[in-house]
């Protein structure tokens, strides 16, 4: 029974690897002779201070992360530049009261222009207009204490009376900014090297 298991654990995998099934990140849609990448400091259009140094971090996070191409500081050096501008910062109201008209929760989208170029100017993918969206409360009622979000952050549920909504409003607004800086990251990540599976 043993080396029966042992023979159809063998055969699975023989043939997940002759399918050629890799992890989602871990192959590449760049040409063999991209192998490094400079990440250009990102221009922010927007009011939101210390966006552009934000998204530049995560965007160095998630190409670190798979070590398919290797981030360099210095663009003379790299085989390709990543560059991007964050267009807008965008809140909508998506939902109200009934009888009141209080809006109880926003939407908050990110949208940036990024593309990524040899170092003679060859585009090797671009996308004008990248968007990620997060809903947040805008009610501080409706804020959960016992969410893993809000026990990270520095503030405990017996301070949540002295603050003001507009407090509790720019703090969850700050953390979905946050948010979306790492979820559009990652797109761009995917769109620009990851292989379509």
């Amino acid at each position: 029974m043993y080396k029966f298991l042992v023979l159809v654990l063998v055969l699975c995998v023989e043939a997940l690897v002759s399918c050629g099934y890799r992890f989602q990140g871990s192959g590449s849609i760049l040409p063999d002779d991209i192998r490094t990448v400079a990440i250009a400091p990102v221009e922010n259009e927007t009011t939101v201070s210390g966006l552009g140094p934000e998204l530049g971090e995560a965007l160095r996070s998630e190409f670190e992360r798979y070590g398919v191409v290797t981030v360099v500081e210095d663009a003379s050096l790299a085989d390709a530049v990543l560059e991007a501008k964050v267009l807008s910062v965008g809140t909508s109201v998506k939902n109200v009261t009934g009888s009141t008209d209080i809006e109880l929760d926003a939407e908050i989208m990110l949208t940036i222009g990024a593309q990524l170029e040899r170092r003679n100017g060859q585009v090797l993918w671009r996308n004008n207009r990248l968007s990620a969206s997060q809903s947040i409360a805008s009610v501080s009622d409706v804020v959960v204490t016992s969410s893993s979000q809000f026990l990270e952050g520095g503030i405990g549920a017996g301070s949540l009376a002295s603050l003001e909504d507009r407090e509790l409003s720019r703090g969850q607004q700050r953390q979905a900014i946050s948010d979306l800086t790492e979820e559009i990251s990652r797109k761009v990540y995917l769109e620009a090297v990851a292989e379509d599976f």
